[in-house]
């Protein structure tokens, strides 16, 4: 009951601050799609959030703007790694699965800054004037190691 007032709060604060310097989440469901498919996009590079056995979550950023952020790891695409990580995603744990979305990331002007594959539905997001991606994180993890390299 707590954690739900919290992101209740969490998420009526966001939306307070949309028209100042945050970006959001917009759901859609061929992002959702590519993700289940694996389908890595063009111009994209690609980080996931959390423990490589459990991530919160996995970003693919536009290469017109910079992941500048330490507690995202880059996915080399190549790899097996990508497919792994994508699976691992919605796995809470003690044999618990939940639906990850895939949702754009806008920024501030509703510009679209990449893609975002999360059981989280919602996230704080902030893109620098100089197309920086300075935070993303997850509901509930907001300002945990959040820092700039």
């Amino acid at each position: 009951m707590i954690a739900a007032s919290l992101l209740l709060v969490f998420l009526i604060a966001l939306s307070g601050c949309s028209a100042s310097k945050y970006g959001k989440l917009e759901s859609r469901k061929e992002v959702q799609q590519a993700f289940k498919s694996y389908q890595v996009l063009p111009n994209h590079k690609y980080y996931y959030r959390g423990a490589y056995s459990r991530p919160s979550a996995i970003v693919g950023i536009n290469q017109n703007y910079e992941m500048n952020l330490s507690n995202w790891g880059k996915i080399d695409t190549d790899s097996k790694d990508f497919a792994i990580l994508v699976d691992r995603i919605g796995f809470q744990g003690m044999g618990n699965q939940i639906q990850p979305w895939g949702s754009v990331i806008l920024d501030r002007d509703g510009n679209q800054v990449g893609v975002w594959y999360s059981a989280a539905r919602a996230a704080a997001v902030e893109i620098n004037e100089n197309h920086q991606v300075v935070m993303l994180s997850p509901a509930g993890l907001v300002g945990i190691g959040e820092q700039s390299q």
